[in-house]
């Protein structure tokens, strides 16, 4: 009885602090989606910043998944936990090589040439890719 009440307790300090650490990771918002929105007329709210595409409010880096197929995203609830959609508004409007596409639960997500953009969770200031080539599937968007 008393090693279950220790494992019981362990258990629960376990399970906050990993929570505790999840939200340092991605805040509190624990849904994977970062709205990010348009600076004008609804456009991708994007630009080059050392070499690479960045979001043009917090001049985060953006990463693409090589699983994921035009204008459709393969990252998962678990997996947006580590890897926030770049969501748009319902409204956007496509510039250039930039449009949203509407996900599978209904939000809408900014895309480059119809693949979805991502954030990654541990970069967490400007400059951060820590995420590029990340179990080979994820990449940072180069700019020239």
């Amino acid at each position: 009885m008393k090693y279950i009440l220790v494992l019981s307790a362990l258990g629960g300090v376990l399970a906050l602090s990993g929570c505790s650490t999840l939200n340092n990771m991605v805040g509190n918002d624990d849904s994977g989606m970062h709205d990010v929105q348009a600076t004008n007329k609804n456009t991708a709210p994007v630009i080059s910043k050392n070499g690479m595409l960045v979001d043009a409010s917090n001049h985060m880096t953006l990463y693409t998944f090589d699983k994921d197929s035009m204008n459709k995203s393969e990252c998962g609830s678990a997996c947006l936990l580590v890897w926030p959609a770049f969501m748009a508004p319902s409204n956007a409007k496509a510039s250039g090589q930039f449009a949203a596409f509407q996900r599978e639960d209904g939000k809408y997500q900014w895309a480059m040439n119809g693949k979805p953009l991502y954030f990654y969770a541990n970069d967490t200031k400007v400059g951060d890719k820590d995420g590029d080539n990340k179990l080979g599937v994820w990449h940072i968007v180069k700019t020239k």
